[in-house]
């Protein structure tokens, strides 16, 4: 029997760091989590497994709630990735592996996690046993991760790629970095705008995304300069989209689901929880941008209307 859930792993639940390290490094407040699964499409084959996650996206691609009577987990509470970001070790294995976090620590620009790990084997069940760690967000240039002592793995965050932004409005465009993945949000402006976006010299990360912060979405668009999609989505009943692929101004026919220039349109609340209806005060619309729109460096043209302008 193959069991893959942290509900049969335990994490202490010391919830605030209080003790000082030796100076200069600084204690940084943090909380321990439980009451999550791992999903089993998360690095399925990788014997432990480091995460470092800003926004509840990327927790839940991660993470699954397990709910159980009587649940007395400490979960992390709506909104909380605004203010915090969470690291994450996952062992996965023959062992229940117990989880005690001795401190989390600032020194500089790299961030020190240390904790201690107790393992009792099992003959037949496998588990992927998680410790969830959140702390507030910072500008850390390096995550280290001590178990029992031993540094165990060092991540040195990548360098954020460049972007020169113009729009008629200035900051109505804004870039971000997290995880790994490039995210450009729109969000103020009277509903309608343009605007253009230089990527980096050599090539666009692969995994961006855009956030539109609008509470409709009569059109989108965004186009490499050879290369447009087009994109809306109705203001009635299951608020269907549509997709086109526009090539040296000419509109192609609607694309499916197997086409390479795909792509889907998601809905969040202001507590990034999926939605099915357009999004209230505070939610968006997020579009992961095809890779084969990225293919070659250059400038991102974005147009955008939202019908309740």
């Amino acid at each position: 029997m193959k069991i893959s859930t942290s509900l049969f792993c335990l994490v202490s639940t010391a919830v605030l760091a209080t003790a000082a390290p030796e100076s200069p490094a600084k204690a940084v407040k943090f909380s321990v989590h439980s009451g999550y699964f791992v999903s089993n499409k998360f690095e399925p084959d990788v014997a432990t497994s480091f995460a470092l996650i800003e926004d509840q996206a990327g927790f839940d691609k991660i993470f699954g709630a397990a709910m159980v009577m009587r649940d007395k987990s400490h979960r992390i509470p709506p909104g909380a990735f605004a203010s915090h970001q969470v690291a994450a070790v996952i062992h996965r294995g023959k062992d229940m592996v117990t989880y005690t976090v001795e401190s989390v620590t600032q020194e500089g620009k790299s961030l020190s996690i240390r904790y201690t790990t107790k393992r009792e084997a099992s003959q037949t069940a496998e588990f992927a046993c998680p410790l969830i760690v959140s702390l507030p967000k910072g500008a850390f240039e390096t995550v280290r991760f001590s178990e029992n002592g031993n540094e165990i793995r060092k991540i040195e965050m990548a360098p954020p790629p460049q972007f020169q932004i113009e729009s008629k409005e200035p900051g109505t465009v804004t870039a971000k970095i997290e995880n790994g993945r490039t995210r450009f949000e729109i969000k103020g402006g009277n509903g309608i705008g343009k605007a253009t976006i230089q990527g980096p010299t050599k090539s666009w990360p692969q995994d961006t995304v855009i956030r539109v912060y609008l509470s409709g979405l009569e059109h989108f668009s965004i186009s490499n300069g050879k290369l447009k999609l087009a994109t809306s989505v109705a203001s009635h009943s299951d608020h269907p989209s549509s997709l086109t692929l526009w090539e040296n101004g000419k509109e192609g026919p609607p694309l499916d689901q197997n086409s390479p220039f795909r792509m889907d349109i998601r809905m969040f609340d202001a507590d990034h929880k999926p939605l099915k209806a357009l999004p209230p005060k505070g939610g968006y619309f997020e579009m992961s941008i095809p890779r084969a729109l990225l293919g070659n460096p250059g400038a991102l043209a974005l147009e955008w209307i939202d019908f309740y302008r």
